[in-house]
């Protein structure tokens, strides 16, 4: 009677395990299998200078498959040349950044139908530094249309001192001592008062073309120069470039010169009353 209650319930056991599903689970069900293809990416943030840069994306693929292949792309003009030609490496060239401002792209890698995104900063360009000075005068005369081009010349010197003695072989007047940042500047506009001639208002850039455009000032006659206590030039420097922005209340020069040595932004106000000495006689009258 015991060896066929034993036998009995042995049969049952062997029954029973053989119900139970296979265990095909390699890590013995403790995680779930996971085939699907995907990417690892090791550095998904960049920050570099704000000068050229060549710079690495490396990455892993996880379960690849020959069905999918990597893709790359910027979402900015000045993150370029994507090189994929090694495995597991994506290069790429960061241009330079001329701006004074911070930047920011996006690189977007794309795999499996799956985007993956790493954002590249870029310093700005860092500010020279500035050098101010308030000139106590503006000096100048108004030429009218001397290039026989409709824009009307004025010519301006922001200058240390006042006009020096009269030239009495002449009627033009002699530069006084000091500093001057003369602008050969061309306006659309006529003077409003020929008894109290001043610049129009408007915004004046520098122009190495030299072709008297309206709105700008010359290369050819716009130079810094410094004179001596009789008004003999002791020093002339070159523009590299500049802005001339005149309101009615002031007159702001900023100007860098041509020397690479000297990188510094020099900013030139004015904020006195003037009036500019009228030589139109100089272009043959012409208004």
């Amino acid at each position: 009677m015991t060896k066929r209650f034993f036998a009995f319930f042995a049969a049952i056991a062997i029954l029973l395990t053989a119900c139970e599903p296979a265990n095909t689970d390699p890590t013995g069900g403790n995680e779930p299998s996971n085939t699907t293809p995907s990417l690892t990416i090791s550095k998904t943030e960049f920050n570099v200078g704000y000068g050229k840069s060549l710079c690495a994306i490396t990455y892993t693929l996880n379960n690849p498959t020959e069905e999918y292949g990597v893709e790359v792309k910027s979402d900015v003009e000045w993150i370029n040349s994507f090189d994929q030609s090694m495995m597991g490496s994506i290069k790429f060239t960061v241009d330079e950044n001329s701006s004074y401002d911070a930047r920011q792209g996006i690189i977007t890698v794309s795999y499996a139908e799956v985007d993956y995104t790493v954002t590249v900063s870029q310093e700005g360009t860092p500010r020279p530094e500035e050098v101010t000075i308030e000139a106590p005068f503006l000096l100048g005369q108004y030429y009218g249309d001397y290039a026989q081009n409709n824009n009307y010349n004025y010519y301006v010197c922001l200058s240390e001192n006042d006009y020096g003695q009269e030239d009495l072989n002449s009627p033009m007047k002699i530069w006084g001592s000091g500093y001057k940042f003369f602008l050969d500047i061309y306006s659309v506009e006529r003077p409003a008062d020929y008894e109290h001639i001043k610049i129009p208002n408007g915004v004046y850039t520098f122009n190495p073309n030299n072709d008297g455009a309206a709105g700008t000032f010359l290369e050819s006659a716009s130079i810094y120069k410094e004179f001596d206590s009789n008004g003999f030039e002791i020093n002339q420097r070159l523009y590299l470039d500049g802005t001339l922005t005149v309101t009615d209340d002031l007159v702001k020069l900023e100007v860098t010169f041509d020397d690479p040595e000297d990188t510094d932004v020099y900013v030139v106000t004015f904020s006195n009353d003037y009036a500019m000495i009228d030589y139109r006689y100089m272009s043959g009258g012409i208004y």
